[in-house]
């Protein structure tokens, strides 16, 4: 009898980890892990790629299944609108020869295949970074938003802890009214004084700064006035990005909306002030939980 058809899966979840799923023909699991940072920035194809062949390694041989397998899918942050980072992570995993077919394609679309098939509906990412993602009828996806941190990212965990950090500095300035989120921000960070704050800003990662967004969002939920500012900003922004699709792909009135990403998936710290937003804003929040890496399998079982 023939080995069973399987399929390795590789996703960037939220740009902190890669998640990977070996599953078989019928998309049934085999085995799991997960990984270091699969976001994608210059100079990291190289890394972000060995780390999906070690994953892919690592999981056949827990499986006992022999490689190369038939399909390799990595769904990753940081290749859309960059062909020749893709092929470079692409070519550096098919050398490496885990996979018979290897794609790499931007993480938002392995999670609006999860949540939407083949159909209609919006999908909005808001972890560390942010972006939205649409189609109706047969027509393309299109993207809003994705432009990175420097041009970029409303709504997302980097905008608001960068919020908050900008609101801590103005506040030891008198340029922002009291806010407690200088004491919370002051603990999470470690430091005493606005210096120490900048010294600790020279050398931040994103994902680092992404990290203080549930401080900022706490201090709102009690009421601060400032970061109840930085947290509606990101509400707001996201809210716009479902707006601006809503009109470019011409979806049918109260289109779906799908939520991913440590901000507003289910149990998220923004989420229900982002359903309730989009909800008044004339969409339709779908309330189950997405998976991109069964996405990513399920495009990988189409290949």
């Amino acid at each position: 009898m023939s080995q069973p058809v399987v399929r390795v899966v590789g996703i960037d979840g939220g740009g902190t980890h890669i998640r990977c799923i070996l599953a078989d023909e019928e998309g049934r699991t085999l085995a799991q892990s997960e990984g270091g940072a699969g976001l994608l920035g210059t100079g990291k194809e190289g890394t972000v790629a060995d780390r999906i062949v070690k994953q892919a390694r690592d999981l056949a041989s827990e499986s006992g299944t022999s490689l190369p397998v038939d399909a390799l899918c990595a769904g990753l942050a940081g290749v859309a609108g960059r062909p020749a980072v893709r092929e470079c992570v692409e070519l550096r995993v098919r050398e490496a020869a885990v996979a018979r077919s290897v794609l790499i394609t931007p993480d938002y679309e392995i999670a609006f295949l999860d949540a939407f098939g083949h159909g209609d509906g919006i999908l909005i990412i808001a972890g560390t970074g942010s972006v939205a993602v649409g189609r109706a009828g047969d027509g393309p996806l299109v993207r809003v938003g994705g432009w990175g941190s420097l041009i970029g990212d409303e709504g997302s965990g980097y905008r608001v802890g960068l919020g908050g950090v900008r609101a801590v500095i103005r506040a030891a300035e008198d340029r922002n009214p009291p806010s407690s989120l200088s004491e919370s921000l002051f603990g999470a960070l470690g430091v005493e004084s606005v210096q120490q704050v900048f010294e600790w800003s020279e050398g931040v990662t994103k994902a680092e700064v992404a990290a203080l967004a549930p401080r900022v969002i706490e201090e709102a939920n009690r009421g601060d006035e400032v970061a109840c500012k930085i947290s509606a900003r990101a509400v707001e922004g996201l809210v716009q990005h479902a707006e601006a699709l809503a009109r470019t792909v011409r979806i049918a009135e109260q289109p779906a909306i799908a939520l991913v990403g440590g901000l507003v998936e289910p149990g998220g710290l923004l989420r229900d002030r982002v359903v309730l937003a989009l909800e008044r804003a004339g969409f339709r929040t779908m309330p189950d939980r997405v998976s991109p890496v069964r996405g990513a399998v399920r495009l990988a079982l189409e290949r």
